[in-house]
């Protein structure tokens, strides 16, 4: 929070699983959009906590998959297809 506006994340599935698969989904959304928020959002996480970067990114198959069952754009089909093809 600064004095010019509120930055909200909403974890509201956090505690229930893996708490690497709820900061790689997070990365995931910000660089759909804005990769640099995403990497800036990654390592501020990972310096703040005992987690590394690669152990965040096991779950990339797994979050990437499931990410197609939602309603994504089909540019963002192409992204995840091509970020799950490197992991298979």
């Amino acid at each position: 929070m600064s004095k010019k506006n509120v930055n909200i994340i909403d974890w509201v599935d956090a505690s229930s699983g893996d708490i690497r698969a709820d900061v790689f989904r997070t990365y995931l959304l910000y660089a759909q959009s804005h990769i640099k928020l995403a990497e800036m959002y990654l390592q501020i996480y990972c310096n703040n906590t005992d987690l590394t970067r690669g152990e965040i990114f096991q779950w990339a198959p797994i979050i990437s998959a499931a990410r197609f069952s939602e309603k994504v754009s089909s540019q963002n089909e192409v992204d995840l297809s091509r970020l799950l093809n490197q992991y298979l």
